[in-house]
């Protein structure tokens, strides 16, 4: 390791501080909301600022507007990385629950505010700094890092990361993902992995009448609700964890009970959230008017299932859970269904990683498992490479109102972003 550089990268990070958070700023005034996702705009905004700072990039859209951005830092031959990122962010929901406007990117008591802050424009901020203090470096000093500014990351990365796996266009022994959340720059966290799901829909179909003659009818929605409490069954069905996983869900629980003020019942479904699935009923749909018995119904669960086990083998438990009930009409059916994945901690990579947070930050990082997912999942598929989430962002920020990131964790994350390529 090269101590000299790794501490002149540390000193240029501070010293573009005005930089970058002007740079978070101005990240959060482009209306990247998706839908519609259009990030053109900005991504030619990074585009022609990374390249005033000597370094080439490229394009990349299948549909218009939709834009994918990939920025090339020369580097060691023998060596490079990938950094993923996402410019599309949620809609900024009712405006009343705002102090500041979502898109004022306004700077205010030590943090950038506004829509994507937090998911995950800081974090963007971040690399682009971290490209340019590598673009005036030595090439032979760090490994070489392609960072990838997409688009889509909110509705699946159709467009977005997805995409540019499947046409080969993602390149890289390992992966940063930028999109992660902690909570303050005091205690660093990295995402070793994130969990799978199966998203599944149950229909009922009945037998319509008038309302005032129900006995003539057959109420699709009455066995929807019985069948609802039979697929629920599914969050005791109990997961076998590979051992080397155990650690890893020990550090994320904790991770989560640190979180606020939470009841006995959240404290207690924490605890179970890796051993057994996640069960979330997040769609129901039936009926056509107030006085006709409806014939036909519907409900889709959203189940999330830990990295490491199987979601085909829940998906067939469940399956079987609705199929017993052996109600007339009624059935289980796939809406989506996604593996997880998790990295060992002590892997090489991970080491990595861990050592530039601790030289970024002073402090030893800890690592934990998403509750949902990022569009590693996506690179891992098209790659096989491992990906590992550290970014600035806050947890319980993230799709909130009066969403923020801190300017220390945007300079912390930015130093990591530039050591990580020069200690690979």
């Amino acid at each position: 390791m090269d101590v000299v550089l790794v501490d002149e990268s540390k000193r240029k990070v501070e010293e573009y501080k005005s930089e970058l958070v002007s740079l978070a700023s101005k990240l959060i005034q482009f209306q990247t909301v998706n839908p519609p996702g259009e990030t053109g705009e900005c991504a030619v905004f990074i585009k022609s600022f990374l390249e005033e700072n000597g370094l080439k990039s490229s394009l990349h859209e299948r549909k218009r507007n939709k834009t994918n951005l990939c920025v090339r830092v020369p580097g060691r031959s023998d060596a490079k990385l990938l950094w993923l990122g996402h410019l599309d962010v949620v809609p900024a929901g009712l405006l009343e629950k705002w102090s500041l406007g979502p898109f004022g990117g306004d700077v205010h008591k030590g943090r950038v505010c506004g829509r994507g802050a937090s998911d995950m424009k800081g974090s963007c901020a971040s690399a682009m700094v971290a490209a340019k203090v590598l673009s005036e470096m030595d090439e032979d000093g760090h490994a070489a890092v392609d960072f990838w500014f997409t688009c889509d990351e909110e509705v699946g990365a159709i467009d977005g990361t997805r995409w540019l796996g499947e046409e080969g266009l993602l390149e890289g022994e390992g992966c940063i993902i930028g999109d992660s959340l902690s909570r303050v720059p005091e205690e660093p966290w990295i995402d070793v992995g994130c969990k799978g799901y199966m998203r599944t829909r149950i229909r009922a179909k009945g037998k319509s009448a008038h309302g005032s003659m129900p006995f003539y009818g057959d109420n699709a929605i009455d066995k929807l609700i019985l069948a609802i409490e039979k697929a629920r069954q599914i969050g005791d069905f109990a997961l076998n964890l590979p051992e080397d996983m155990k650690p890893l869900v020990d550090s994320t629980v904790k991770f989560l009970m640190a979180h606020g003020d939470l009841t006995k019942d959240q404290k207690r479904d924490i605890s179970r959230a890796f051993s057994y699935p996640t069960v979330s009923l997040n769609l129901i749909n039936g009926g056509v008017k107030i006085n006709v018995v409806p014939d036909s119904a519907e409900a889709t669960f959203d189940i999330r299932i830990s990295p490491g086990v199987n979601p085909e083998l829940v998906e067939r438990e469940m399956f079987a859970l609705v199929e017993n009930f052996r109600a007339k009409g009624v059935e289980a059916e796939r809406v989506d269904l996604e593996d997880g994945y998790y990295e060992r901690w002590d892997s090489s990579f991970a080491e990595k990683l861990r050592k530039a947070v601790e030289l970024a930050t002073g402090i030893k990082p800890l690592p934990k498992i998403l509750l949902g997912g990022t569009d590693a999942v996506h690179v891992k598929r098209a790659l096989g490479i491992p990906c590992l989430g550290f970014g600035a962002g806050i947890e319980e920020l993230a799709h909130a109102p009066d969403e923020y990131v801190e300017i220390k964790s945007l300079l912390n994350v930015a130093k990591v972003y530039t050591i990580l390529p020069i200690i690979y």
